[in-house]
């Protein structure tokens, strides 16, 4: 008599045998990249996958409706990382950060920013001048200006003009110094900013300036995330992001580089059994596959029969 084995017998061979067996032996890397490019070449330009963004967009946009700030969201532990993180030493090297720095958009901006407030300070100055030369001329001066302004003569006539023109040729002749000024002076900008970001001394300003960048998106209100989130129509990232994966595993060289890739980032993962990555961890892995796994095979498998066996050679009947 011979009896078909318990669903939990089966269960736990099934997991003694996906656990421990290697994870190149139980998943080919050369055949789950295969499928996994037919799985997106399927899925990714499908109604379901639009539909799925959709969902996942609108669940999200469900959990900001509150009227909280982000830091009503996250668990502390979770803010605890984030404090953690912003107070860590690390700064880019001062080389990289110049060339950051130099960037030719940034460079453009920070000219313009510059000469804007050369000029602005310039004709602040030239107003200030302005008055104060009227005051140190005392009765005199003023007298003089007003008999200019009342005057009919030539010289009343053409002394606003002469102003005006005198004025606009200074303004003229700076906006060219500043520019010439800005141009240089955009090289030491960046030298100086890398400078004082990369200082040594200085990480008590920069863990500073860290923490409260921080402070400020967690204590944005999460009305303002939502808005801004909508402005970036996350959708339609979604679907840029879903068509550009889909045209590159359109191309025939897709699952080579994929596989290239796999393996570099996998290398001597799939000699490993789970139980060898985990160690101890797997021990809950494994219970909860068992007891998952009995579920099914128990409404699935008939159920316990004793069967007779015969001896070889006998007859069955």
């Amino acid at each position: 008599m011979t009896t078909q084995p318990l669903p939990d017998e089966l269960a736990l061979a099934l997991v003694d045998g996906l656990l421990n067996r290697p994870i190149g032996k139980l998943v080919p890397v050369e055949k789950l990249v295969a499928v996994l490019r037919q799985v997106g070449l399927l899925h990714l330009q499908s109604g379901h996958a639009e539909q799925l963004g959709l969902k996942v967009w609108q669940r999200f946009h469900g959990l900001v409706a509150g009227q909280g700030t982000l830091r009503s969201l996250l668990p502390p532990p979770v803010i605890d990382l984030l404090v953690t993180l912003a107070a860590r030493s690390y700064v880019l090297p001062r080389p990289l950060l110049v060339a950051v720095l130099s960037r030719p958009p940034l460079r453009r901006m920070s000219r313009e920013l510059m000469i804007g407030t050369l000029l602005d300070y310039s004709r602040k100055v030239r107003t200030q001048v302005g008055e104060v030369s009227q005051t140190r001329g005392g009765m005199l001066g003023r007298l003089a200006t007003e008999a200019v302004k009342k005057s009919t003569s030539a010289l009343g006539s053409i002394a606003p003009g002469m102003t005006a023109a005198v004025s606009d040729e200074l303004e003229r002749q700076f906006r060219t110094r500043s520019s010439e000024f800005a141009d240089s002076a955009v090289d030491d900008l960046a030298q100086r900013l890398a400078a004082i970001l990369t200082d040594p001394t200085r990480h008590a300003e920069r863990r500073e300036l860290a923490r409260s960048l921080l402070d400020f998106a967690l204590d944005l209100p999460l009305q303002t995330l939502r808005e801004e989130l909508t402005k970036l129509d996350p959708l339609a990232i979604s679907a840029l992001v879903r068509k550009s994966l889909h045209t590159w595993l359109q191309r025939p060289e897709s699952e080579a580089e994929l596989l290239h890739l796999t393996q570099h980032l996998l290398h001597g993962l799939p000699e490993l059994s789970l139980t060898d990555v985990l160690g101890e961890a797997v021990q809950p892995l494994h219970l909860l596959l068992r007891e998952l796994l009995v579920a099914q095979l128990a409404s699935l498998l008939p159920s316990r029969q004793p069967t007779t066996e015969y001896p070889e050679g006998s007859p069955s009947c």
